[in-house]
């Protein structure tokens, strides 16, 4: 009797294990069959590890990242085209992986004769304030840089770019048009692009050369400070003040910015007049404008100014990029030695800003420039 009672314990206790099994089967059959799958694009991924299998081998191609605005976006684990909707972040690219670089300023692809770099041919030209979608999607990127700056992007612009552009991922970018904080945007793109060993050395000449500039700048007395005004335009009236994004180089080579004018938060070039140039009598004139330096020294007016009269009027070098303003991205970075130069040749001799120069265009731009090409360059 003993014996049966234990033979039905047992039996019992098998029924209820198996019961328990089945139950626990069914239950993760279905949390799988309800998860939602991560795509290309998507900000919203699992946290946890991905299971072993099948799924893990299809995930393998991809990889999820944080952006710089905080959204967590799935991108193809080896990025191979991207694409960019503004200057700024073009010009990273540009500097980190041109090879992988699918659209480019026409600005910046026909202005030098030498062979500043391998870029892509399949080209789609990057406007200011529109985006051509549709040429983006036939391209088939395998993401889209997008400028999101902190405190002056609208937060749903990233949102509505991603609608816009499907299942293509869109990946925020911060700081692209700060010189003063390029690295950390350095680093985040070359990461992305998988060159961080390239990034790595870019952003090793930047802050050597930023904090160098800072450093002895800072120790000049402001009696002896530059006064320098910012001439954009054919005529040389349309400036940008301290503050700017535009003029931010003068700010940080020790300049005094003499533009005391409203600050346009858009585009920039705050229109001025001849009288008011007179008023702030600047030392220095730096334009980008061809059309100005042309004629500024025959201009009876312009001549009563103090920069005009010492000839101290110089045009921005502009080949690939420009290297003072538009865009004002990391091309601006060979700009911080050429301006110190400009305000201050004896802290920052000739011999010490052409070393900087070559040595920016040997690590951004693939070319050892000779000295008859860096002249050249500087001509403008």
């Amino acid at each position: 009797m003993e014996n049966k009672i234990s033979w039905m314990v047992v039996v019992a206790l098998l029924a209820a294990i198996v019961c328990g099994m089945y139950v626990v089967l069914v239950e993760l059959n279905n949390a799988v069959a309800e998860a939602p799958a991560a795509m290309p694009g998507s900000s919203a991924v699992s946290e946890s590890t991905p299971p072993s299998g099948q799924f893990a081998e299809q995930n393998a191609s991809y990889r999820t990242i944080t952006d710089m605005a905080g959204r967590r976006v799935t991108i193809p684990a080896n990025v191979s085209l991207v694409l960019c909707t503004s200057p700024p972040p073009t010009t990273f690219v540009y500097m980190l992986a041109p090879e992988k670089l699918g659209n480019v300023e026409i600005s910046a692809t026909n202005q030098s004769g030498l062979n500043l770099s391998s870029i892509s041919t399949r080209l789609t030209t990057t406007g200011r304030g529109s985006t051509n979608y549709e040429a983006y999607i036939a391209m088939s990127p395998d993401l889209v840089f997008i400028l999101c700056e902190s405190g002056l992007s609208d937060p749903g612009t990233a949102d509505l770019t991603q609608e816009k552009l499907g299942t293509i991922p869109v990946v925020c970018v911060d700081n692209a048009r700060n010189a003063t904080m390029y690295g950390p945007t350095l680093l985040f793109m070359g990461d992305v692009l998988g060159v961080p060993d390239v990034a790595a050395g870019l952003n090793a000449y930047y802050q050597s050369v930023l904090t160098e500039v800072q450093t002895k700048v800072a120790a000049i007395p402001e009696e002896k400070r530059v006064q320098v005004y910012y001439a954009e335009g054919a005529n040389g009236l349309s400036t940008d003040p301290s503050g700017s994004c535009h003029s931010q180089l003068i700010d940080i080579c020790g300049g005094i910015n003499v533009a005391d004018c409203a600050l346009d938060s858009g585009s920039g070039m705050t229109e001025v007049t001849k009288e008011l140039v007179l008023v702030w009598k600047p030392d220095l004139i730096i334009t980008t404008s061809k059309e100005f330096t042309g004629q500024v020294y025959d201009d009876t007016v312009w001549q009563l100014v103090p920069a005009v009269q010492n000839r101290r009027v110089y045009l921005t070098p502009n080949k690939p990029y420009n290297w003072f303003d538009r865009p004002p991205g990391v091309n601006r970075i060979v700009g911080i030695p050429w301006t110190a130069h400009l305000l201050y040749p004896d802290l920052f001799p000739e011999e010490w800003f052409r070393a900087k120069a070559k040595e920016f265009y040997h690590l951004f731009y693939h070319v050892d420039l000779s000295d008859e090409e860096l002249t050249l360059l500087l001509s403008g």
